[in-house]
């Protein structure tokens, strides 16, 4: 869509952006799984579900409930982990600045995903990361909040 504004704005923002895709894939991903699986089993269609459970009781080496069980302390990890978005959050709207770019939105999609399988909460309401995310699902006249909520 060359009449668009790029996501990037040029190839030092493709790196960037490349840094963050990184980041997500390996850290808050991660993080997110941890802190959801066994809300995100509970949502899936009956005929996904043993393949879900044995892929991932495999990869984690342990079952669902008991990489979920320990949720309740383990946030306070994850959310130590979301220190680097926290810090950037602080002094602006969005990890591109004034508006938000493709760091924005693929870090949002991992938060999105929790939103979508778990009624758990990963943010505290006074988080900056929490604030920005309100306003990722305002974006496009509030498309992201518009899809269905897990509730659990």
């Amino acid at each position: 869509y060359p009449d668009r504004p790029s996501l990037f704005g040029g190839a030092a923002g493709e790196a960037h952006a490349h840094f963050v895709n990184s980041w997500a894939d390996t850290v808050l991903q991660p993080g997110i799984a941890r802190l959801i699986i066994a809300d995100i089993w509970s949502c899936l269609a009956e005929q996904d579900r043993d393949y879900f459970r044995t892929s991932r009781e495999e990869r984690f080496g342990a079952k669902l409930e008991s990489i979920q069980s320990a949720r309740d302390s383990d946030v306070a990890l994850f959310r130590r982990s979301l220190i680097p978005l926290r810090t950037t959050l602080a002094s602006q709207p969005f990890l591109g600045g004034a508006t938000a770019s493709y760091a924005d939105y693929i870090v949002f999609g991992g938060f999105q995903w929790a939103r979508a399988t778990s009624g758990f909460e990963l943010l505290e309401a006074s988080d900056a990361v929490a604030s920005w995310r309100e306003r990722m699902l305002d974006l496009f006249d509030g498309l992201a909040r518009s899809a269905p909520r897990a509730i659990h």
